[in-house]
């Protein structure tokens, strides 16, 4: 009951969230968002604006979230990273991967789920993992801390087609229980 399909409870709320909780399948959490951290390259206490998932090196990197690239490229810091701005609110960041994924270039859109990197160690990095910053209104925040917007419900328009829908659909499955 939208342009691109998706799940919904009975009262029409979208059950897909606006951001996926992480950007990969990790087995850990190496480093959390850390104001006062001590950088294990540097040995200097140092703000570390992200959250660094460990992960073997060519691990999928994924969009969190339906959005445009503005960066994807090289820094001596950063390695290989991939930036992505979803609305005028939120953006993303990636970094340290081993490689890019083919075709993810500035101006790109991409969909929440869709591959963007793989895990590696490149730029200022101790081992594979992705350090994935979140940026709030220009700032970047912790992920973790931040109340984010529910997604789209079912538009007021397309509601009696989705109720409709709805009890046609419970009425069949109630009838095969018979």
């Amino acid at each position: 009951f939208s342009e691109d399909g998706g799940y919904y409870d009975k009262n029409g709320r979208n059950l897909k969230k606006d951001f996926l909780k992480a950007p990969l399948q990790y087995s850990r959490i190496s480093s959390r968002y850390n104001p006062n951290r001590l950088h294990p390259v540097l040995k200097t206490r140092k703000a570390h604006l992200g959250t660094d998932y460990a992960a073997p090196t060519g691990t999928p990197i994924m969009s969190t979230a339906d959005g445009t690239i503005t960066k994807a490229s090289y820094t001596r810091n950063n390695g290989n990273y991939v930036k992505i701005k979803h609305n005028s609110v939120y953006s993303t960041q990636y970094l340290h991967m081993s490689k890019i994924a083919k075709g993810i270039k500035p101006g790109i859109y991409v969909k929440q789920g869709q591959v963007i990197g793989y895990v590696g160690s490149t730029g200022l990095a101790t081992g594979p993992h992705v350090c994935y910053r979140f940026w709030k209104n220009g700032n970047q925040v912790d992920p973790y801390k931040q109340d984010l917007p529910e997604s789209d419900p079912v538009s007021e328009k397309l509601m009696p087609k989705y109720i409709l829908t709805k009890d046609s659909l419970n009425i069949l499955l109630n009838l095969s229980i018979l």
